[in-house]
């Protein structure tokens, strides 16, 4: 069977596109696995400066694939065949965990292109992302509460980070459908374009000033305000003293100095020739 998505590199910038327009993009198992191990691959490569995630379809993701319920063991009876799975249910989410955690663990930015519905698993990862373009057609559905369950790949740590905390409760104890312009209002979403095109386009011109930057300092400031949002303001100040401390190339500090005199383009070194990165 063939991938669920199309990867595509064009001077180091990265571009995962979601490829099961008539399933409305939506995730089976096989999409949990393959997704990461993409992702991951990509990270090891350290020559990839941003990362670009859209689809095809009118739908950017509509969440779990139903015949994936199934499979895992959601709405299986304890006496039932499929009951044995529940045994193993809570290393299968951990797993299927990865899915969004593998955008937000990897050294460069990420951005999301989101057309159309974004819905239960798909809010996962566009949450995890560092920055969010949408289409003006976008809507956002925290769909696990409409089905009985809790939201459990990640919706429920990271958005009330990056939306008011008392407007994540409402969104994900209601599941109501939320538009884009709300979304931008919140802060979930950083900008809106008119169409799908026009959200991939954007989507670039910001990944190529995302990857004209230092990556080694980008890897930093990932790092650090991700650490940040879970510690107290000393922790991170600490933390981000420590990476300076480490990381910092001299190097690029004089690439970006020199070049701005010059009023030219800078140059840097990708990560794979600054650091050691394991090999798959």
């Amino acid at each position: 069977m063939s991938k669920p998505f199309e990867v595509t590199i064009k001077d180091s910038i990265a571009h995962i596109i979601f490829n099961r327009p008539e399933k409305r993009n939506s995730v089976t198992l096989e999409f949990w696995t393959a997704f990461p191990e993409e992702v991951n691959k990509l990270n090891d490569r350290g020559d990839i400066r941003a990362l670009i995630i859209s689809s095809t379809g009118p739908t950017f993701c509509a969440g779990l694939d139903l015949g994936m319920m199934t499979e895992i063991g959601i709405g299986a009876g304890p006496n039932e065949e499929t009951g044995r799975v529940r045994g193993h249910f809570r290393e299968q989410v951990l797993e299927m965990q990865k899915w969004a955690s593998c955008i937000e663990e990897a050294r460069f930015p990420v951005i999301t292109a989101i057309q159309g519905g974004c819905v239960g698993g798909g809010i996962d990862l566009i949450c995890a992302a560092d920055i969010r373009v949408a289409s003006a057609d976008a809507f956002f559905i925290v769909e696990e509460i409409n089905i009985g369950i809790v939201a459990d790949i990640g919706t429920l740590q990271r958005l009330p980070t990056i939306i008011p905390a008392g407007i994540a409760r409402e969104w994900t104890m209601t599941g109501d459908k939320v538009s884009v312009d709300r979304a931008h209002e919140v802060g979930l979403i950083n900008h809106i374009e008119s169409d799908h095109e026009n959200a991939v386009k954007k989507a670039f011109e910001i990944a190529e000033n995302l990857a004209s930057k230092s990556p080694l300092a980008m890897w930093g400031t990932k790092e650090a305000i991700n650490y940040s949002r879970d510690h107290s303001i000393q922790d991170g100040l600490n933390f981000v003293s420590l990476w300076n401390a480490g990381m910092l190339h001299p190097e690029d500090v004089t690439a970006s100095m020199m070049a701005k005199m010059e009023k030219k383009k800078p140059i840097y070194k990708d990560l794979k020739d600054r650091i050691y990165l394991k090999k798959k």
